[in-house]
């Protein structure tokens, strides 16, 4: 399990953490509330592509829609093109999400993925004194639609968010799944079983529309200066509909929890209480601990 990238919840031993880990949830904040002043600082591209003015952001949105040119000239030259790409692209124009009114909604948690960081250790549960939950990414997000995890990524300058082309994506991923029902229905009911092959081709038009606006998600929501790329960090995201800046406590199912990582310089006194809570909630998890190795600067989990 060391060499996978993992879903921890990484805390102090507070108690607050301990209280969460009893009511099985997680606090998810408002993006203001960060502390990084370079947190969720991007710039956010708007409106339709002017194919003058603007020949790399238009043959994007040509590439997001399946069309693979080198220039405006040789796209503009087909006539598939020409003849439809200003009806299309006015209509994709109104999947644009408004992401700062989407940002302002959404809640996010911050996870690590490695179980011996040192310095997540060091940071993130007070020296040793506190502890880890390892989640199990699947089961933690399984069946909800309002949540999703992300990796974040370090850059070393804000991201550029091109909020057309997550509508051309949007539309992209909409029509593959449509016409994935569609052929499936004429393969049962009228027997064509040739169209199975249009099936993996509108699979993966799907996916890679998928791909697109994941990447988005990331830019808008979890991309980070590249001096922070020690932790290594990955984020819960929770789509709610709340107009303020509140936190949320978003309850999770306990099965989820697949190992609980105790510091060893947890006070004992702290301790106790929270085995009490893992041998009345997870009873099943497994407990280990994380220690300082004898013989050199890293962690040991036993």
């Amino acid at each position: 399990m060391d060499g996978q990238k993992q879903l921890l919840k990484f805390s102090a031993p507070s108690k607050y953490a301990l209280a969460n880990l009893e009511s099985g949830q997680i606090f998810c904040q408002h993006y203001g509330a960060y502390n990084d002043p370079f947190e969720f600082w991007s710039e956010i591209v708007t409106g339709i592509p002017d194919a003058g003015r603007e020949p790399e952001r238009f043959l994007s949105a040509l590439r997001t829609w399946g069309f693979y040119f080198d220039s405006v000239e040789e796209a503009l030259g087909e006539p598939l093109v020409s003849e439809s790409v200003e009806e299309y692209f006015e209509e994709c124009a109104s999947y644009v999400p408004p992401f700062d009114v989407m940002r302002k909604k959404m809640r996010i948690a911050c996870f690590a993925s490695q179980r011996d960081n040192l310095l997540m250790w060091s940071h993130y549960a007070d020296g040793l004194r506190g502890f880890s939950v390892v989640f199990d990414e699947d089961a933690l997000v399984s069946g909800r639609q309002e949540a999703y995890v992300l990796d974040v990524a370090y850059t070393d300058k804000p991201p550029a968010i091109d909020s057309f082309i997550y509508g051309l994506a949007w539309d992209q991923d909409w029509y593959s799944d449509v016409a994935i029902r569609e052929t499936q229905k004429r393969i049962k009911f009228s027997g064509e079983t040739e169209r199975q092959a249009e099936i993996e081709t509108y699979e993966a038009s799907g996916a890679e529309a998928l791909g697109t606006m994941r990447d988005m998600w990331q830019r808008v929501f979890a991309t980070k200066p590249v001096q922070w790329c020690y932790e290594g960090e990955r984020r819960l995201l929770i789509q709610t509909d709340r107009e303020d800046d509140a936190p949320l406590l978003w309850q999770y199912d306990r099965g989820a929890v697949r190992e609980v990582i105790l510091g060893e310089r947890m006070p004992e006194t702290y301790r106790q209480r929270l085995m009490a809570v893992l041998e009345k909630h997870y009873p099943e998890v497994p407990i280990t601990t994380a220690g300082r190795a004898r013989d050199c600067y890293s962690i040991r989990i036993d």
